[in-house]
This record gives C-alpha cells, sequence and structure tokens, in this order.
C-alpha cells in the first residue's frame, strides 16, 4: 500500500477518542484514518493495569495487522498513563499518547485555582506523577472522577443530562479560574462546564490534549 493512503489508527474504550479523532481531521484533512471503539471493555479509568495493557495491545495489533496503520494514537489518557511505554518498546510504528493539559493550564493561570479532572487510575500512575513532578503544582486541585467518564458514554446523544453530577462536582469549586479534562469523555462535556460557570456569571478557561496530541501526530508524520 502506498505510505502516504495508509490510514492512521485511533482507539479508546469508547467514544471519548472521537474528540480526538475529531481534532487529527481537522489539522490532518488529507489523512485516512481508523477508529476502534472497545465498547465491550469500556471504561478502562477502574479497570487494572494488567487489563489495560492486554486490551492496548490486542487493539494496536489489530490496527496494524488488518489496517497497516502507519501510526497509531492512543486516545484516552489512562491508556496512555498505564500501555504506552509497552507499546513504543514492542513497535516501530510511531505511537502518539494523551495527557492531560496541564503545562498550558498553569503557565497560562499560574497563582489562581486550577482544577484536574481525571480518572482514578490515571492518577495512580507514575507516568501520571512524574508528569506533576515537572510543575509547581501548589494551585492545582486533582479530582479524580469514577464514573463520569461511564455518564457522559452512556448519555452521549444527549448529554445534558450529566449536567447535574458536573454541578455537583464543580460546586465546592466555583472559585477555580481553569479547567483540565484528564479524559478525552471530558471533552464532551465542556459545554456543561461553562454553561455552570456563566450561571454563576463567571468566566473559565478548559484546556484538554487533544490539539497537543494532533500537533504531535502531525509532527511525527512531516
Amino acid at each position: 500500500m502506498n505510505p502516504n493512503t495508509r490510514p492512521i489508527g485511533i482507539f479508546d474504550s469508547g467514544t471519548g477518542g472521537l474528540s480526538v479523532l475529531r481534532e487529527c481531521k481537522r489539522l490532518l484533512p488529507n489523512e485516512n484514518f481508523v477508529y476502534l471503539c472497545d465498547r465491550e471493555f469500556f471504561p478502562y479509568g477502574n479497570k487494572s493495569n494488567s487489563f489495560i495493557k492486554k486490551r492496548v495491545f490486542a487493539l494496536s495489533e489489530r490496527l496494524l495487522t488488518e489496517y497497516d496503520c502507519k501510526a497509531i494514537v492512543v486516545a484516552c489518557n489512562t491508556a496512555t498513563n498505564v500501555g504506552i511505554q509497552m507499546l513504543r518498546e514492542k513497535y516501530s510504528t510511531p505511537f502518539v499518547g494523551l495527557e492531560p493539559a496541564i503545562k498550558p493550564a498553569l503557565e497560562e493561570i499560574p497563582k489562581e485555582k486550577v482544577v484536574l479532572l481525571t480518572t482514578p487510575v490515571t492518577m495512580r500512575q507514575e507516568k501520571f506523577k512524574n508528569l506533576l513532578s515537572k510543575f509547581d503544582i501548589s494551585n492545582l486541585v486533582i479530582l479524580p472522577q469514577k464514573d463520569l467518564a461511564s455518564q457522559i458514554e452512556d448519555n452521549i446523544d444527549d448529554v445534558d443530562k450529566v449536567y447535574p453530577q458536573i454541578e455537583e462536582i464543580l460546586t465546592p469549586h466555583s472559585d477555580a479560574k481553569g479547567i483540565v479534562l484528564g479524559c478525552t469523555h471530558y471533552v464532551f462535556a465542556k459545554p456543561l462546564i461553562e454553561k455552570f460557570f456563566e450561571n454563576l456569571s463567571k468566566q473559565i478557561k478548559i484546556f484538554d490534549g487533544n490539539e497537543g496530541a494532533a500537533r504531535r501526530l502531525k509532527d511525527l508524520l512531516g
């Protein structure tokens, strides 16, 4: 197959990775993409590391053997934290992962409260802890969410139903100036987060890692 027409593979446990796919297509409009949704094993955010590694290996194998992908995007913060190092060691194919946009958030809002929404599994990983160690996180509040991704996935066609949960999560943190979305599913709740702060007549800056991942993919492909 002509290397220029070989597709780029993208996978996630559910529909959250579609937000990453959208950003990749925006920056790379002439590329072909294959998206795998591992819905049977959704969500990854409450699974064991060994289980997640098995799934990311299986999905990567499928994208490489069935679709001959020239690059793969692990469109899940949890899967990236748990499995991307293993994938990079095993395959010569370029792998791009997701990580919370902590750096741009803290650079833009260095002294006021920033809230990071993430999954419990991501929060426990050494890769995540190493990322945190690079910054002064004295103004960062980390809020692991056990079932927010599941709620968004289950209501992806009517995400407004998740607003009460967003309201419950953010009410104790209404003084925040920034929100970091540490899960690709959370990107679909961005309008709800904006609504929460608008209802309080406040402004909020929201950061996610999708654009950074898409730009990294573009750089790797030249």
